[in-house]
């Protein structure tokens, strides 16, 4: 009987313990396309030997076996886990059978679950985005096809939208493996937007999961902004570049017991990835009830304009704010046209910015202060300002209008005399004193003999017809005055340059602050406005290409045309990464003003 209970507690252990052993086969992929690679996988949680791997004769191995062993302490007990991985692909489509594979625990055989795969149409490969462009580093394992696992994205929310569209662009790091850290990161310029960053929460670079096609990946987001594009047409997102160094399993073998437990059989590998480019199609805004008072605002936005007071007396200040809230490109709004009364005394508008790019895109608002000084008594009034921007979700300009100001002006203080606009009735009139006395002239008077009289002289005579030349003068010059005032074309070419100098003092000041980026914004502002006004050009239709073409044709000088190119070239790139850009601000402020006299020099 002790014997009987011996062999029977004997047959009870060798059953738990082939009860507990488990032998599994996993694929990464149960559908996948002709030559798109995926991963076979075989793992065991107990000591096993000879291990026989089913026959592959219907796909290419490209790597394998690859070995990684895990272990761990559960209340003093150790279990020991261990994983052959191969990285395979199907020759040709149908649906194949993965036969089990076998290993021998404690002198017992033991086989797998067998695998279905279906095999469907498709390219040589079929990667992700991304990773057609992963190319080892000399410090990565060679022969080792790394596109499922490592792969960098460019993502963006549309890639068709109206010039001026917000567009939103992600850069997004793929992989497998174990992330380490990131070298050598090139983000695209751009070329033809105008960017905007999202600034990162903190320092460090956040590691998320995402499921991609039924795969998990580790994915870290290096960066995201809003784009605005400037000019329609197929424009492109270059490639962005970086290098990555992820922890993965080594091909060579741990040197003892020691080296395998403590991680002996993995190594830090540095691959370089780079993204698929991504072409925008940008449309340009429709031309069909284009407001007059458009001025490349594309978004959606509200308006608000008021003045601090209505009743002033003469040369006091008053202060006309313009306020601009909404969501779209409201950095690049320019400050609106207002008509003021003549006798107003006006300034130009103070700009203040509360502008954020959040998760949403860039809004905020845009405040316009303009002070005007009333320098005579009586009733005013400011024309209703209109703000139009286009709708690119309603596909339409919307104009917003304000009310009528109505301005009340009292008869200001005579000690008031220190204002810089005469006003002749902040005088009194005059008073004629001591009319009764003449005094008598002693010094030497020229005396003209009796029969020579001024009247009836030649001089008399030129004296009479000089008021009538004088006047026909002043006539045809005020014809030909309201003639070149007609053609509102020619008085803005005019203006160009002097429009160009206001902007051009506002880039002084953040030069005498060193604010760069402001610096090379008011410098591009400058520049495009001069051109637009110069050459008749929308803003909103400006582009290099329009500008070179339209220069050509008006026999500007091709070294004049690079040197612009060249300085708008630098602005841009300057908004996006200021520290990067070097050079003498004061010598950048006056290459540009000696720049646009050339212009106005060799235009025609």
């Amino acid at each position: 009987m002790r014997k009987i209970g011996y062999i029977v507690l004997l047959f009870v252990a060798i059953v738990n313990t082939a009860l507990a052993q488990k032998f599994t086969a996993s694929a990464s992929k149960t559908k996948v396309a002709v030559g798109e690679t995926f991963q076979l996988t075989f793992s065991i949680n107990a000591n096993g030997a000879n291990f026989k791997m089913p026959a592959l004769n219907e796909f290419d191995v490209y790597s394998g076996p690859n070995q990684s062993t895990s272990m761990s302490f559960v209340n003093g007990a150790m279990s020991q886990s261990v994983t052959l991985s191969y990285i395979i692909a199907a020759k040709k489509e149908g649906k194949y059978t993965i036969s089990p594979a076998s290993v021998i625990v404690n002198g017992a055989s033991v086989q797998s679950n067998s695998l279905l795969i279906e095999v469907v149409k498709g390219g040589a490969t079929n990667t992700p985005q991304g990773n057609q462009n992963a190319q080892q580093n000399p410090t990565a394992p060679a022969n080792e096809d790394i596109g499922d696992n490592l792969f960098v994205k460019t993502t963006v929310n549309k890639t068709k939208v109206y010039q001026g569209e917000q567009i939103t662009v992600t850069h997004k790091v793929y992989t497998r493996y174990q992330l380490r850290g990131f070298q050598d990161i090139k983000f695209p310029d751009y070329t033809g937007f105008w960017a905007q960053d999202v600034p990162a929460n903190n320092q460090q670079i956040q590691v998320a999961s995402e499921n991609v096609d039924g795969v998990v990946y580790n994915v870290a987001e290096l960066k995201k902004s809003y784009l605005f594009p400037q000019r329609s047409g197929k424009l492109q997102i270059e490639p962005m570049k970086v290098e990555v160094v992820v922890r993965k399993q080594s091909n060579r073998k741990p040197r003892d017991v020691f080296d395998q437990f403590f991680g002996g059989g993995y190594e830090d590998a540095t691959y370089s990835v780079k993204s698929k480019p991504i072409t925008i199609d940008v449309t340009p805004l429709p031309e069909a009830n284009k407001p007059a008072s458009f001025a490349g605002a594309v978004g959606d936005f509200s308006f608000k304009a008021e003045v601090n007071k209505d009743k002033v007396k003469a040369n006091d200040a008053i202060n006309l704010t313009i306020t601009i809230n909404g969501k779209g490109n409201i950095k690049l709004v320019d400050p609106l046209k207002v008509t003021f009364p003549e006798d107003f005394e006006t300034y130009d508008a103070k700009t203040k910015e509360n502008i954020v790019a959040g998760a949403s895109g860039v809004s905020g608002s845009k405040t316009f202060d303009y002070l005007v000084i009333p320098r005579h008594e009586g009733d005013y009034k400011i024309d209703p300002i209109s703000f139009s921007y286009f709708d690119p979700e309603k596909k339409q300009y919307i104009t917003l209008p304000s009310p009528e100001f109505k301005i009340h002006v009292d008869k200001g203080k005579d000690s008031d005399g220190g204002a810089n606009v005469f006003n002749p009735r902040s005088k009194e009139d005059v008073k004629v004193l001591g009319n009764d006395i003449r005094y008598i002239k002693t010094n030497n008077i020229h005396l003209q003999p009796k029969e020579n009289y001024f009247f009836g002289s030649g001089l008399f005579y030129l004296g009479l017809i000089c008021p009538f030349i004088i006047f026909i003068f002043f006539i045809v010059i005020r014809r030909k005055r309201i003639e070149q005032n007609m053609d509102a074309v020619a008085v803005k070419s005019r203006k160009a340059t002097k429009m160009a100098k206001k902007q051009l003092l506002l880039a002084e000041k953040h030069l005498k602050s060193n604010n760069k980026e402001l610096f090379y914004v008011e410098i591009f502002k400058a520049l495009y406005g001069y051109i637009s006004n110069k050459l008749n050009i929308p803003t909103a239709n400006l582009n290099k290409e329009t500008i070179t073409d339209s220069l050509r044709t008006k026999s500007v000088k091709e070294e004049t045309i690079q040197q612009l190119m060249t300085t708008l070239d630098n602005c841009e790139f300057a908004h996006y990464a200021p520290a990067a850009v070097s050079g003498d601000l004061k010598s950048i402020y006056d290459n540009t003003v000696q720049l646009i006299t050339k212009i106005e020099h060799e235009i025609k």
